[in-house]
């Protein structure tokens, strides 16, 4: 399978197992991510940020990452369901699910991330919880969607957020990769997994 060029702000995943396909867009800018059987492979200049696994964390984890249930779902979304969301100054509304603890991470720290991306109609369009495996990056480094950027930075390890991004904050009036529509909302629930040394 060839890798095309998409959009600055996204990265296409596709994930082939035997003869059945599926593709996934991460939160993440710059590059294509391919797996087939089992084995990945990455387009420059994005595999150390995609392959790569945190150092040892700066600050130990109080559990293992969430299994991923309470971010599960079926449904389209209501405007109602997110009354009581904060609104930054950017425009990034999110709604704390469950506290964390220690500190937050710096910018360009790396850190991992658990999350699932869906649209405003209840369609997942990816999620780490589904692979097993948190989403490694440089945070505050323009390595993935504003939206994450800017929420991530507030947030301490452990901690559990319901975000809904505007476009302008995702991946604007191109879309990503035939699965995010132009203009899209998005909604993440986001979880901070670890921070690393």
């Amino acid at each position: 399978m060839a890798a095309r060029r998409i959009t600055r702000f996204t990265a296409l995943a596709a994930f082939v197992c035997g003869s059945a396909a599926r593709r996934a867009v991460l939160p993440v800018r710059g590059a294509i991510a391919m797996t087939q059987r089992r084995n990945m492979f990455i387009a420059a200049p994005m595999a150390a940020v995609l392959l790569s696994n945190v150092a040892a964390p700066a600050y130990a984890e109080k559990g293992k990452a969430s299994d991923g249930k309470w971010a599960r779902r079926f449904e389209p979304f209501e405007d109602s369901e997110f009354d009581d969301f904060q609104t930054s100054s950017s425009g990034l509304q999110y709604k704390v699910v469950e506290e964390g603890w220690g500190v937050k991470p710096t910018a360009g720290q790396k850190i991992k991330a658990h999350y699932a991306g869906y649209l405003t109609n209840g369609a997942k369009f990816d999620a780490s919880y589904d692979r097993g495996s948190p989403l490694a990056f440089n945070v505050g480094a323009g390595r993935v969607i504003k939206g994450w950027d800017e929420a991530l930075l507030d947030m301490k390890v452990g901690e559990k957020r319901i975000l809904k991004i505007p476009s302008n904050l995702g991946y604007g009036s191109k879309g990503a990769g035939g699965i995010i529509p132009p203009g899209a909302t998005l909604i993440f629930f986001v979880e901070l997994v670890a921070i690393a040394a």
